[in-house]
């Protein structure tokens, strides 16, 4: 800030031959360079788009930055780091794909004009869907189990199921029949049917009921003659 003052000297200096004074006129230039609104510089805020997210396994999801802010209004620079990758990578957005389930980290480093920088991570849950058959025959008194895996975040089970009779059926011979029996993992019974007979049949089961994580287990059970069965298993995420 600058602050001028005039200063007026009128000095006597002397009296010449003409009988005139002198007039003396100083201009001082008084200059102030302290800065009393200092330029703030603050270090920019770091954001990952989408946060969080749950993908499916060999799907491509698209990172974005964009939504990172410096109040400074610097240009800013983005780096990104993926779990279980030794590169490091640049640019506003990125693709990434996982072949893999799991869980994985990813780090986002935003860096301003100045040098200042923010940071954000994020983790990536990589889903897989299970789809399993097995096939078979079961004898009275006789059991088999079909174990399969449910993961945190299932969607959706569905068990679909063909049973043929092994039994060449005349006369009074009784229809072959099974028991069928679907357990979570931790033995809570979801579903069950008594003496099915040959013939086509399914449950489906929502993620309100699926929430024990682990191996859950189809059972067929013979009741009565001798059975074959086609059992098929998907499990969504």
């Amino acid at each position: 800030m600058k602050k001028v003052t005039l200063l007026l000297l009128i000095l006597f200096l002397a009296m010449g031959a003409s009988g005139g004074y002198y007039y003396v006129i100083v201009l001082e230039d008084d200059v102030d360079d302290t800065d009393d609104n200092p330029k703030s510089s603050s270090p920019p805020i770091a954001r990952i788009n989408p946060s969080n997210p749950k993908i499916q396994a060999n799907e491509t999801i698209l990172f974005s930055a964009s939504d990172s802010t410096d109040s400074d209004g610097d240009t800013l620079t983005f780096t990104w780091i993926f779990e279980g990758d030794s590169e490091q990578y640049s640019g506003e957005t990125i693709e990434r794909t996982y072949p893999d389930g799991g869980e994985f980290y990813v780090n986002l480093l935003v860096t301003d004009s100045t040098g200042l920088t923010g940071e954000a991570e994020t983790t990536v849950s990589v889903v897989e869907d299970y789809h399993g058959e097995a096939s078979g025959d079961v004898d009275e008194g006789e059991s088999d189990q079909i174990e399969f895996p449910v993961g945190s975040g299932v969607v959706s089970l569905y068990i679909t199921w063909e049973l043929d009779d092994n039994q060449q059926i005349t006369g009074t011979i009784n229809p072959s029949s099974v028991n069928l029996i679907l357990n979570d993992a931790q033995g809570n019974n979801l579903e069950n049917e008594t003496d099915v007979q040959e013939g086509d049949g399914s449950w489906s089961i929502s993620s309100e009921r699926l929430d024990a994580v682990g191996d859950y287990e189809f059972i067929i059970e013979g009741e009565d003659g001798s059975m074959s069965y086609d059992v098929t298993i998907d499990v969504s995420y």
